[in-house]
């Protein structure tokens, strides 16, 4: 059995406490990996037993999705300031796309949960359920906007538009593999192929309203 660290005392206020054993999870996952990482390493790296993490959170699944939705949040938050900055609907998408991309690309923990690896089953599933959560909270504010200006389609399912802009942004992950977040290729992409779906028409053209994409999903 792997022994304790000494000198690692949770804090007393539950909110902190929930912090330190995050943090030593993420320690722990950037050591061994996010599948061979166990409770037991977690609790060893906080300093504390394993009953004591159980008492902060149910089980792994639960600490692991805490985890990932904390750094997930801080990759955001540095995103926001660019989508409220001066400047057209369409630039603004583009750099806010490719500049939250690279962000998550750099956050060790988020970039490991979204490597092409992890891409399928039933996890999968999940994750891009809490990636369109996340992606609502992030664009939401600045889509809205655009919509009262007129600048985007109002005839778009909010949150289809959400699903449908995370799947974009695991496909740029994927691209950046090979491409630089400067590349000029990248903009010019989303510009010719993802904007155009979200651009409200002018010149008299009328987008025609689709049905919900589950119902055509259903007749197909």
């Amino acid at each position: 059995m792997a022994r304790r660290k000494a000198g690692n005392v949770l804090s007393k206020d539950g909110e902190e406490a929930r912090s330190q054993i995050l943090h030593a999870a993420q320690k722990v996952i950037l050591r061994f990996g996010l599948a061979k990482t166990t409770m037991e390493d977690i609790a060893t790296e906080a300093g504390v037993s394993r009953p004591t993490v159980y008492r902060y959170f149910q089980d792994r699944t639960e600490l692991t999705s805490v985890l990932i939705d904390w750094r997930a949040r801080e990759v955001l938050e540095a995103s926001r300031e660019l989508l409220q900055r001066e400047g057209s609907f369409e630039d603004n998408f583009i750099a806010g796309l490719i500049h939250t991309v690279a962000l998550a690309r750099e956050d060790p923990i988020v970039a490991m949960v979204l490597a092409p690896a992890n891409q399928r089953g039933e996890s999968w599933s999940e994750t891009l359920e809490l990636a369109a959560e996340l992606t609502a909270d992030l664009w939401e504010p600045f889509l809205k906007e655009a919509r009262t200006r007129g600048e985007m389609r109002s005839d778009l399912n909010s949150s289809e538009v959400y699903t449908w802009l995370a799947l974009v942004q695991f496909a740029l992950f994927n691209s950046m593999e090979s491409m630089e977040p400067s590349d000029p290729a990248l903009a010019r992409m989303l510009k010719t192929f993802v904007l155009p779906a979200l651009v409200a028409p002018t010149d008299g053209v009328t987008v025609r309203r689709g049905r919900p994409l589950s119902k055509n999903l259903k007749r197909q």
